[in-house]
Formats: structure tokens, sequence, C-alpha cells
């Protein structure tokens, strides 16, 4: 069965001395870009993935981009590259911060704007979900979940936002003991999102066999070429 890795992103910046954590240099990000280009990776959305009837149709060495958060960093430097490399890529967005800033790492990091978020060509970048008000869904009650979904579609509907059926977990966080995990999963079915994002850091096996467990590769801020070779073949290795 192919094997397809699913690469998350979050900040990007222009200074090499600030690659660490969830942020990555412009410099290491288009050396990652290159490398997936010069070999033969096939950068896909998701809704080329819903495309494929079977195996056989599979790209030999598919591979799936994100970004979480939409930054506006990310428009303004990742952006910039996917198209300069002709890949595409997934980007989720928290919707009530929007136009804002965040409020998960020091609160000053500037989120995308509704105008920035259609401004990009949709044959680039897939827009996704990535809840409303950016919170674990572990933490939150089924009715609490149902409010961020329909918080979220409202947005979507007011701005006229083109958004595909995916979501990324915030945190990569999702409830995982039972009944809420079926609970939970049942909810997406009745949201009609198609797939689900957590983080896992392992590599995923087409056709996928579970929707709403795909696992994302972290890419790290430190991560040098040969650790970011390594992760598309094996996944997170216990050395790094």
């Amino acid at each position: 069965m192919p094997r397809l890795p699913i690469l998350m992103y979050h900040n990007i910046c222009m200074e090499p001395s600030n690659s660490k954590g969830l942020t990555l240099s412009y410099d290491k990000l288009e050396t990652q870009f290159q490398y997936l280009v010069d070999h033969g990776y096939k950068s896909l959305h998701f809704s080329d993935i819903q495309k494929f009837k079977n195996s056989n149709e599979y790209p030999e060495k598919p591979i799936i981009i994100t970004f979480d958060d939409v930054y506006v960093n990310q428009f303004e430097i990742a952006y910039p590259l996917l198209k300069k490399y002709n890949l595409k890529a997934c980007f989720y967005i928290p919707f009530s911060f929007v136009g804002g800033t965040d409020s998960w790492n020091n609160g000053n990091e500037e989120i995308m704007s509704v105008l920035q978020l259609k401004t990009m060509d949709p044959a680039v970048i897939e827009l996704g979900l990535h809840s409303f008000d950016h919170r674990p869904y572990s933490s939150l009650s089924l009715e609490l979940i149902q409010e961020d979904f329909s918080k979220s579609h409202n947005f979507v509907s007011e701005h006229s936002l083109n958004v595909c059926n995916v979501m990324a977990y915030p945190y990569g966080d999702f409830p995982r003991k039972e009944p809420q995990k079926t609970q939970f999963f049942q909810e997406l079915r009745t949201q009609n999102i198609a797939y689900g994002l957590r983080i896992g850091n392992r590599l995923n096996k087409l056709p996928f066999k579970n929707n709403y467990e795909l696992n994302r590769l972290d890419i790290k801020g430190e991560d040098n070429l040969f650790k970011f070779r390594l992760k598309l073949k094996y996944g997170k290795l216990s050395l790094f």
C-alpha cells in the first residue's frame, strides 16, 4: 500500500536564528520544498484524495503539506514559496481569531484576514477547519463541540469562504476515552467532516483505515535536512 506523509507546519520566519520549536525559517522551508520537488513527491489536497477510487490511482510518492492557524507569516512567506515550487498545501483556520492575533502562543502572532484567505489561489491552497475557538476538544463537552462547529459554519457562510470539509484538531487533541471518542467521531460524521487530523508523527497508509485519526509529521524549526528526510521516510524516530 502507498504511504502518505502529511507534513505539519506552523510559524514561518525570515531569520534563521529564530528557527526553533514551531517556528521554521524561510531558508529551511525552501530547502525542504526543493527537496520534495527534486525527489519526485506529488503534493495533494484532501479533495484530491477523495477522487481516488483504488490504490492504483495514487501517485508514486504522494504527500500532503499542512499549515495550522493561518498566520500572516504563512501568507507572506510560505504561500509565495508554494507557488514558486508548484506545490499544494492545506491551511487550517481558527475562525474566531481571523483578522486578529493568536491567544495560544504569545498573543502577538497576526492571523490572516478574510481578504487574505480569499486572495490565495484555491488551486494552491485548500482551506480547512481548525475549530472556532482553538480549544482542545478533549476538554469540551459534546454540546460545546457542537456549538464550536455551529460558530465555524456560520463564519464560513457569513464570509462566503471556500472551506473544505477537513478538520485539523487544535493541539492535535481529541477525546481518547469511550464513550466520548465514539460520540465525537459520530459528531464529525454528522458535521460532514471527511477527514480529521491529529499529530501522531507516523506515516499513513493509503487507503486510510480511519479517516478521523490521520497522522501528521511535526516539522520543527531545529530540524535539519537529514532529520526532515528521515521523517518523510520513517516518521518520527526516538533518536530525535
